[in-house]
């Protein structure tokens, strides 16, 4: 697996600290993760900082893998000093997506996990395969579910079905080019409605290769408001490259 791409345009992109957005990259041993923040919460993006770094350290997501990130959390903040209004909005807790991707070289099959509204998309070469975990932009509409600080709100984590509803294996053997994009939701909604309209942007998205391209994107399609306004995060994983079949790849960019 490499990184074509990854790369962030915050909300305001005179302010880039300020995004939600977080991404980590362990190209070596085949992780990615991605993680949005909502915006309406508490220091969501720290929250969302020790998603990912929680999945790049251990993919096996757990009721104590879980655990560990929210004590991450709380440990990053000091609730005894805050004023009152703070302490009220760090008690009601923080909330973000998690993406990830795990790559399995032997099988050739790359798993993928998400809780919340982030979007994977399989391609070959420039055709849409599959995506997760929506394939229609309407389904954006939907309220997702959020890994949250506060444990009680994570009880869907807990249910005997969560990953049959946040998981999904995709074996790639049988492509020529297989590529996974990984994208925040406002990015993932455009994408899908541009297919959608018979215009799709696939080929554009997996072809960027430099921060100033995917920036100069962002911002002319939020000037035609054809791209909400948000922070907006892309992750570009080749898998196999045509010329590399005999021996993938791992190593780190």
């Amino acid at each position: 697996m490499k990184a074509r791409f990854a790369g962030q345009v915050a909300k305001e992109p005179s302010d880039p600290g300020a995004g939600e957005d977080a991404y980590r990259l362990a190209i070596e041993i085949g992780l990615a993760a991605l993680s949005d923040g909502a915006s309406e919460s508490f220091d969501s993006k720290t929250w969302a900082n020790r998603l990912v770094d929680g999945f790049v350290r251990d993919p096996a997501l757990t009721a104590d893998w879980l655990d560990r990130a929210v004590t991450d959390y709380r440990g990053h903040h000091d609730r005894g000093r805050m004023s009152w209004s703070r302490q009220a909005a760090f008690d009601r807790g923080s909330f973000a997506t998690l993406l990830g991707v795990e790559q399995c070289v032997e099988r050739e099959t790359v798993d993928i996990v998400c809780v919340g509204d982030s979007l994977a998309v399989l391609l070959d070469g420039n055709e849409r395969v599959a995506s997760f975990p929506y394939e229609r932009a309407a389904e954006f509409q939907r309220r997702p579910e959020l890994f949250g600080t506060d444990g009680a709100l994570n009880d869907f984590f807990n249910a005997p079905d969560f990953f049959i509803r946040h998981h999904r294996t995709w074996r790639y053997s049988d492509r020529e080019r297989p590529v996974v994009l990984c994208m925040t939701d406002a990015l993932g909604e455009w994408a899908l409605r541009r297919e959608e309209e018979g215009r799709p942007v696939w080929e554009r998205l997996a072809g960027i290769a430099r921060a100033a391209d995917f920036e100069a994107l962002v911002l002319d399609e939020r000037r035609t408001k054809a791209l909400r306004v948000d922070d907006t995060t892309l992750i570009t994983l080749v898998l196999v490259e045509r010329c590399e079949r005999e021996l993938p790849d791992a190593r780190a960019i």
